[in-house]
């Protein structure tokens, strides 16, 4: 399994890839996620108290208001035509009905968090309550699903619930025909948005600015898409063949097409005319290199970012690291080696 994942390293892109800025205009707004109907993406400003939409088909779109809350929006979704808010300050859940003139807010639910509907059930999480509800919307009966994980993210495929805790680390998937709870993925990086579709699972890890992939089924790494420090991915949707997310430090909606990760010509692995040395080393690498690289990541045989920083005098410390195999990208050039 491991020379496996080695392998599928070996041949992914770690690169700052195409990005288009679909909004820029809510810098320091409290963006956090998004969901969409038709040709609307809709999303919460956390600081402005606001929910807002963008027609994402043109270029420069006009940002409507949808709703203005009393509390502070962090979560939507839209199923069906009724858009759900969740707020916080204090936490509640509303659903409002795109189909009338008039908009209006109706509570069904003193918790909030992030939300998927299987079947007749809205599933809410709220962290600071560690559990995971369900209301049935037909009836409004409330029951406690899982108690005890703090959940951050959900998403749905297949009608089950995935969702992540960055409490843990860890990606669960919940059966909710059989009550089955599994652990899919851990060592996650802050994960900050999750979203699938039949081929691919992509995670937004935003302490280290990238979103990686994994296959859908199987779950195993695919590829990262590494963005500029300190952009904060975060509420990562797909339309049609793009991928829509936040950067919520940088105060944008961004996109990409999804078939960026799926391959680029301008990966080079093993560049002979870049050597490192010693190898295996147990305290400090040596970059030998006709290149000049300022920065180095450091990624383990899972996929994870373990390690970055500048580059001093042409070296690497790797003195904290565990014994084992990791790759070292430069830029867009990897090279694996062994520290003992």
């Amino acid at each position: 399994m491991k020379t496996k994942l080695l392998l599928l390293l070996l041949t992914t892109n770690f690169l700052f890839c195409q990005v288009t800025d679909v909004l820029t205009d809510f810098n320091s707004a409290g963006l956090s996620n998004l969901t969409f109907k038709s040709n609307y993406i809709y999303f919460n400003s956390y600081v402005q108290k606001k929910v807002y939409r963008i027609d994402h088909t043109f270029t420069n779109p006009t940002v409507e208001l949808v709703y203005q809350f009393n509390e502070n929006p962090n979560f939507v979704y839209i199923e069906n035509d009724i858009l759900f808010v969740g707020v916080e300050n204090p936490f509640k859940t509303y659903k409002i009905d795109l189909n009338t003139d008039e908009l209006n807010t109706e509570l069904i639910a003193n918790v909030a968090g992030p939300m998927v509907k299987i079947n007749d059930d809205l599933y809410i999480g709220q962290y600071s309550a560690s559990k995971i509800v369900k209301i049935n919307l037909t009836t409004s009966l409330q029951t406690d699903v899982l108690v005890g994980y703090k959940p951050n993210f959900f998403t749905v495929h297949d009608n089950k619930l995935f969702f992540t805790s960055n409490y843990t680390n860890a990606l669960y998937k919940y059966d909710p025909s059989s009550g089955i709870l599994d652990t899919i993925l851990n060592n996650l990086n802050y994960a900050s948005g999750i979203v699938m579709n039949e081929a691919l699972f992509f995670i937004c890890e935003s302490s280290v600015s990238s979103i990686s992939i994994y296959s859908n089924p199987g779950f195993q790494f695919e590829n990262l898409f590494q963005l500029p420090a300190n952009s904060w991915p975060n509420g990562a949707i797909l339309v049609g063949n793009d991928l829509f997310f936040v950067q919520t430090i940088a105060g944008k909606i961004s996109k990409m097409p999804i078939n960026t990760f799926l391959g680029n010509s301008d990966f080079l692995a093993h560049d002979p005319k870049i050597k490192i040395y010693p190898n295996p080393s147990t305290e400090v690498i040596n970059i030998d290199s006709k290149y000049f690289f300022e920065k180095y990541s450091i990624y383990n045989n899972e996929g994870k970012l373990i390690q970055n920083s500048t580059i001093t005098n042409n070296k690497i410390n790797v003195s904290e690291l565990p014994k084992g195999q990791y790759v070292l990208m430069l830029d867009k050039h990897s090279n694996t080696f062994l520290k003992n």
